[in-house]
């Protein structure tokens, strides 16, 4: 096995345990158990548990920022098109997502200097900004944002948890189809009613 297979193994072993048991409740005697490596190799490639927490929390942002960034490349895509295609790619795998959202709940402390805006959303304003009038500010910009961001990740936690899938099946006739709908829905009324409100 390659020194890069096996950084990638333990990455890929501590991502799924972290975010399955917490990072506080997860060994390294489970992560190289996962991982099929041993202990040392864990030691030699991270240091210490506290690397191996930051080079995933690395890897998860990178890898949806790369997703979010393919995603706007299509530049011909409306507001709400775009935020659907950000809820798409979260629940494309529900499992994966919920231990990656559950990993930086758990995390505990800060392990990277991050941006506290929502990955994406200067893609997110770019779409609004072609939508909204001229007259509409900045802040109001940031504000669309940061809500249609937050009913995203509420909506795709909700489809991939068993808490939201219950109350889903309970609450939601059309279940997880009526996500798509709502979204849409939101976007839409968000964008009527800023150009609406600063319409000259």
């Amino acid at each position: 096995m390659s020194e890069h297979d096996t950084r990638h193994r333990i990455i890929e072993a501590s991502t799924y345990l972290f975010g399955l048991k917490g990072y506080d409740a997860t060994s390294t005697r489970e992560i190289a158990q996962r991982a099929g490596v041993n202990i040392a190799s864990l030691n030699y490639h991270f240091k210490s548990k506290q690397g191996i927490l930051e080079e995933v929390t690395g890897c998860v942002i990178a890898e949806f920022k790369d997703k979010i960034n393919k995603l706007a490349e299509n530049k011909d895509l409306t507001a709400s098109e775009f935020a659907l295609s950000i809820y798409h790619t979260m629940t494309e795998d529900e499992i994966k997502f919920l231990n990656h959202f559950k990993l930086f709940l758990g995390a505990g402390t800060p392990c990277h200097e991050l941006d506290t805006s929502p990955i994406g959303w200067e893609h997110l304003s770019f779409y609004l900004k072609k939508e909204l009038g001229t007259n509409v500010p900045d802040s109001e910009m940031i504000w669309a944002s940061s809500v249609i961001f937050t009913y995203i990740m509420h909506v795709a936690v909700m489809s991939a948890s068993v808490v939201g899938k219950e109350h889903i099946n309970k609450f939601l006739p059309q279940g997880k189809a009526a996500f798509p709908v709502y979204i849409k829905q939101l976007v839409e009324t968000i964008v009527r009613d800023l150009n609406t409100r600063y319409s000259v």
